[in-house]
């Protein structure tokens, strides 16, 4: 059993060790070059475009959050139902 538990231990270290150093790696690189990876990212987006697509895509977005909140209250309601049937029927 305790062999079980060191190889599991010495796998997740194989495994996050590497992964940790590449994100920092990552990060440092990121750090470094902030100044020309936003560069690069303005003069590539259309700004306006962006604003224009956007303003189009609002009614669909706002759908989406008014259906996610009729899908929520539904499922309170439903919950709060059940737990009010299930009371019900243990008093009896």
């Amino acid at each position: 059993m305790r062999k079980v538990q060191f190889l599991a231990v010495l796998l997740t270290l194989a495994l996050s060790v590497p992964c940790a150093t590449l994100a920092l790696v990552g990060l440092a690189y990121v750090t470094d070059h902030m100044g020309e990876i936003t560069n690069t990212v303005t003069s590539l987006l259309d700004w306006r475009g962006l604003a224009v697509e956007g303003a189009s895509r609002w009614p669909e977005v706002a759908g989406m959050i008014v259906g996610q909140i009729l899908i929520m209250t539904i499922l309170l309601l439903v919950r709060r139902a059940s737990r009010t049937e299930k009371a019900a029927s243990a008093e009896s």
